[in-house]
Order: structure tokens, then sequence, then C-alpha cells
């Protein structure tokens, strides 16, 4: 019985080990997806170089620069730039886990060279660029050691200017930014901030350029900028505090991993000893060579030394695009021609140059933005027009243009005569979702020029029976808007009735019959903004934007001296102010115009977000503090 009984343990114990075995088998030869691990957001770092960073006397052809990891280059053509500008670019490639730079011409002496790879140099696995990377060294006794800061802001909005470039030229004719790159750069950060540091001592131009196709030039109108009216020095940043540490190994080092070594296995092996790695310390000033082969990087955020540097405050913007031209021209309807310019005109004029038109034949409709003009041509005999168009003295272009639209003249069948259709008249009553204004008058929109009004043709209702006593007058010189003179009542409803023929536009065209019911709003649905304005001088016209959370202008005042200004009838929301200072009076905001020596106005704007309620005065006072 025993024997019996060790036997079947004996057994059960082989078959589990043999199940034990079979599991681990299939469980090993089950492939699993690697899950993988958390994405490299880290840049590549600086283990050393040959020679080292802001090295003196430096005689040499190559620099050769020593990576933690395998790395890329992106175009370093493009981001590259080298102060003072070489004739050519250094020939510059990769070599396991270092880039080595080929100097092809002799370097001036005792100058202070800063290569500047801006973000060229990137990790090879998720492409994170090393941000500004610049590499320096000195052809004499020291490395300049003077530094300048400062941030830009866009002129407009005033937020800072992320990524574009600060440029510094000891060239000071006007014409500088458009012919030549820069000698000193600098990129700016999040907060629009930037440190150019190892300049030598002199007098600069300094501009802010948005690069779009990176040739470090400035190609107007497509590209923006900032400059100062006067020229910048840069001065001493802090005292030097030096890094004096030669180690033996380091001449075995530099021996070892020679740029012409081609062991390329062995080298990446010593990939990763330490070499001149140690902490850096404050801005440098000057360096003697046989103090130290290292010493500071630039100062990472000019915020921090603005007491200790000079600090320039730039504003971006965008010249006005100067260069007219008509880039469209089309047929919109019978009788109606839209000319489409490059730019905002300022005086357009047209005439047939084939057969002079009559003052009265045609009607210039402009558009808001004055960048459009609709012709109606009341004529409707000519066939087609030969317009020359001017703005103001100068002549754009001469059209040959149809007064019937070709789509409409394609679908009339072959072989067919007649006249085209004229469309009708078609007739708008715009009532916001919310119900019509209390304070706004009723306004109808036409398609097309009004010639004849029958006011008897229009009835305007109060509680769906009660007429209202009113009359229309037209708005615009076209005559397509026309508006009540009579404000309706808060909170009311009314039914609106325009019978056919009420209206006859200038092709004899008549409108179809219109009914249309709304409600007009309440005052409690409304807030006011009251703000008590101290400008930063009386005299000089201001204007005074309130805007909604869109950044949309809702309303506008123009100002000249201190004091209350009431903003009535505001939804519930959320608003800013913005006060631009209209030095040129033109009533809108001006941009600046770099070879006449403009800057462009300056703006202010409410620090604070403000809140309107409804049914609720706010009061704010508004000390609008002068720029620098």
């Amino acid at each position: 019985m025993m024997q019996l009984f060790s036997s079947l343990t004996k057994t059960l114990y082989h078959g589990i080990l043999l199940a034990g075995v079979i599991l681990i088998f299939f469980s090993c030869a089950n492939v699993v997806s690697p899950t993988g691990g958390p994405v490299d957001e880290n840049p590549p770092e600086v283990i050393r170089s040959t020679p080292p960073n802001y090295f003196p006397n430096f005689d040499g052809d190559e620099i050769r620069i020593f990576f933690n990891e395998f790395v890329e280059l992106r175009n370093i053509r493009q981001q590259m730039l080298i102060s003072p500008p070489l004739e050519r670019l250094p020939e510059v490639r990769i070599r396991g886990r270092s880039i080595i730079m080929e100097i092809e011409e002799e370097l001036r002496p005792n100058t202070t060279y800063n290569f500047f790879f801006g973000e060229a140099i990137r990790d090879i696995t998720e492409g994170n660029p090393i941000p500004n990377y610049q590499f320096v060294l000195s052809t004499g006794d020291y490395v300049d050691s003077l530094s300048l800061g400062g941030q830009v802001f866009n002129a407009y909005t005033l937020e800072p200017e992320e990524g574009v470039y600060v440029m510094l030229y000891d060239d000071h004719r006007d014409s500088v930014p458009y012919l030549e790159r820069p000698v000193y750069l600098a990129k700016t950060d999040k907060q629009g901030q930037f440190t150019i540091s190892y300049m030598k001592e002199g007098e600069y131009r300094m501009f802010a350029l948005d690069d779009e196709n990176n040739n470090f030039l400035y190609d107007p109108p497509e590209e923006r900028i900032a400059f100062l009216d006067s020229l910048v020095k840069p001065e001493f940043a802090g005292h030097l505090h030096l890094i004096h540490e030669k180690r033996p190994e380091d001449e075995h080092d530099h021996d070892h991993e020679h740029p012409h070594d081609q062991d390329h296995e062995h080298e990446l092996e010593h990939d990763h000893l330490p070499h001149q790695d140690q902490p850096r310390p404050d801005p440098p000033g000057l360096m003697p060579a046989d103090e130290a082969y290292n010493i500071a990087d630039t100062l990472d955020h000019a915020e921090e030394t603005k007491n200790e540097i000079p600090f320039f405050t730039l504003y971006m913007f965008q010249e006005k695009d100067t260069l007219q031209r008509i880039i469209g021209s089309t047929t919109e309807r019978k009788g109606m021609i839209r000319l489409t310019f490059r730019v905002p005109f300022d005086s357009v004029h047209v005439r047939d140059i084939r057969q002079p038109l009559e003052e009265d034949a045609y009607i210039a409709e402009f558009g808001l933005r004055r960048d459009t003009m609709n012709l109606w041509l009341k004529d409707l005999d000519r066939d087609s027009l030969f317009l020359e168009v001017k703005d103001r003295e100068t002549i754009l272009d001469t059209l040959k243009l149809s007064t019937v639209p070709r789509e409409r003249r394609g679908r009339r069948p072959a072989g067919e005569e007649g006249e085209e259709e004229l469309p009708g008249l078609q007739l708008d009553i715009n009532v916001p979702r919310g119900g019509l204004p209390f304070f706004r008058p009723l306004a109808i929109s036409a398609s097309s020029p009004v010639e004849d009004m029958s006011p008897a043709k229009i009835q305007l209702f109060i509680h769906d029976t009660i007429p209202v006593e009113t009359s229309f007058s037209f708005q615009d010189h076209v005559r397509r808007k026309i508006l009540t003179d009579t404000l309706p009542e808060p909170g009311s409803d009314y039914r609106i009735e325009i019978l056919p023929g009420a209206f006859t536009d200038i092709f004899g065209a008549t409108n179809d019959t219109l009914i249309k019911t709304f409600k007009t709003t309440e005052p409690e649905e409304y807030g006011l903004l009251i703000i008590n304005l101290s400008l930063p001088e009386e005299g000089p016209q201001y204007i005074l934007k309130l805007l909604d959370n869109n950044q949309e202008v809702r309303q506008r005042k123009t100002v000249h001296e201190n004091g209350y200004y009431r903003f009535p009838y505001l939804t519930p929301g959320h608003y800013g102010l913005k006060l631009v200072k209209d030095l040129q009076k033109t009533g809108q905001w001006t941009t600046g115009k770099y070879l006449d020596g403009v800057q462009p106005e300056p703006v202010f704007i409410y620090p604070q977000e403000l809140h309107i309620r409804q049914n609720w005065e706010l009061e704010e006072p508004w000390v609008v503090t002068p720029r620098e």
C-alpha cells in the first residue's frame, strides 16, 4: 500500500513538473510588445570640446564639440550665424557623438568669435534641440566681455515676442539691415527677453527681426521689425570668476580624442569621460590666456541682469505695405463690377478710356477696409468697359471688363437672343438673436442701390396692432442702408410690413413683400462702465478703445484730457481697455516706418480684465504710466 502511494506521489510530482516546464516554455515563446518608456525631452549636453569653449589665443582651423549622446544637424546653414561674420561658413559634420567645424579662412587677430548654432544641434531620437547654443573663442589674449540685454514686445498688443532675432551692427548706415548680416545676434525667449554677451567695446545699431526666410536680412513688407532711435553701447556685465583646473590627463585626452582619430569605436567608449564640465560661474570679464580655459556662459535671462547691464525695450511692428495694385476684377451681377486691391487705397478714381462715363452714370461703393470697390453702373446698354484705375495720381491698371457675368452668358442657349434677366431687389432686416437694442434705430438693408422709396408702403406696428409714426432716411451715399428716425421703446413687441414696390433700385427692380416681428431689449439687460482716466500728458490726441473678449472694438472715444469717460449699454462679459496715442491724428493706430525713423504709435493697455454685470455700474481709475 505504501509502495503504491509512493508511486502515485512520484507520478503526480513529475506531471506537475512537466506542466510547469511546458508553461514556462510557452510563456517564453510568447512575444510581448515592449511598453516603452517616458519620452526623452532633454536636449543633448556638451561634455567637452577641443579647444574648450571660451578659449583665448586660438590659432587653429578646427573645432570639435563632444556630446553625451548621438546628435544630428538640422538646417545648419540657415540656423548658424558667426559674429563677426566669416566670408564662408565653416564645414560642419558629425563624427560619432561629436561635431567638427572646419574653418576655411584665416581669422582676424585679437578678435572674439561667437559661433551661434540656434537650434540646429538636436538629438537623433526625439529631435530635442540645444536652444541657442553658442561656442566662443578668441584669437587674442582675452575674450571680449561686454554685454547688453533687453526685451521685445509687439507694438500693438504689447505681448512679448518669442523667437525673434535681436541684431547688432557696427555699420551705422540706415540701409544696413537690408544689406548685411549682423555682427552680434541673440534670440528672444518666451518673455521676449534677450542677452548678448562677449561683445567688444563700441556703438551699435540695434534691430529686432522676425526673420521669415532665415537670411538674417530685413525683407519688407512681409517681415516685422523693431529698432531703436539711438546707438547702443554694451558694458561689463560683472566680475570674472575663473576656473583654473588643468588636469594631467587633459593633454592625454586631447591627443587620444584627436579629430583625425579613425578609431571610432574606441573613441565612443571614452565619450562619457568628464572633461571641463565643472559648474559655471557668473558672466566673465577679460580672460587672460594663462588663467583659464573655461569661463561662464552668457546670462540666461535679461530680467535678472537689467540692473547690471544696459537694458533696452523694442516694439515690433509690420510696416504698411504701400505697393498698390489690383489683384482681382469680377462682374458680380449685371451692372455691378467689383475691384479688389492689394492694400487699402487712399483715393481711387476710374474712367472709361474708350467712352467716358458721366458722373451720375455709376455709383462707387467702398468696403470697410477700403481694399474693395463696387461699381454700380446705371447705364446697362454697354456690354463692356475699358477702365483706367488710379489710386491718387498713380495708374494701377487698364482693365477690359464685361458688364454681364460670364457664367450667366454661358447659360444662355446657343443662338438665343434676348435681354439678360436682372435680379430682384432683396431686403433684409437684421435683428440680433437677443432682440433689437432699444437704443438703436431699426435698419433695413438693400441688395442694390435704391433709386426711389415709397414710405406709404412701409408700416411699423407696436404691440402687434398699434401703428408707429416714423420716417425713413438713407444712411450712406450708396443708398443701400435705410434707418428709422425714431428709437424703439424698451421691452416691446414690434412688427414691420414692407409691401411690394416700397423700394425701387437703380435698375428698376422692386422688392417683394417682407414682414418681420421682433422684440426690443430693456435697460436692465446692460451694464455701465465709467473710466476715470489720467493721461500720460494732456493735449495730444488719444483713442480710448473698449475691447470685448475677442479683442474686437466695441466702443471708442477720442480724448485729449483727463476725466471721466462713460461706456454705456454693455452686454455682460469681460472687457479690456486700450489707449492709443494718435500722433498722426488718423483716428486709428498707425504702424512705424523704419527708413523715415518713425516708430509705431505708443499703445497702453489697462492691466486688469473688466467684468461687466447686468444692470450694474462699474467705475475704475486708470492712471496711464508714461512709456520709457
